[in-house]
């Protein structure tokens, strides 16, 4: 269980870090329903940049403490 969540974690951040890549770069054109929502999708990646952040510093802090 714990492993499919790490995977639909890693796919949400892949997903999104695309689109983050790709605001800003715009090499796909985006359909126009997803430009409505331009903000929200925006937000959230931002989310799960500072949750990935996050992520990183406490594996971070595991790896130290076992040695």
């Amino acid at each position: 269980m714990a492993n499919k969540f790490k995977i639909g974690f890693l796919i949400l951040h892949l997903i999104f870090g695309f689109y983050l890549i790709n605001f800003f770069l715009d090499f796909i054109v985006m359909p126009e329903a997803i430009n409505q929502i331009n903000d929200i999708l925006l937000a959230f990646s931002g989310i799960l940049v500072v949750l990935g952040g996050i992520n990183f510093l406490r594996t971070g802090k595991k790896s130290y403490s076992k040695e």
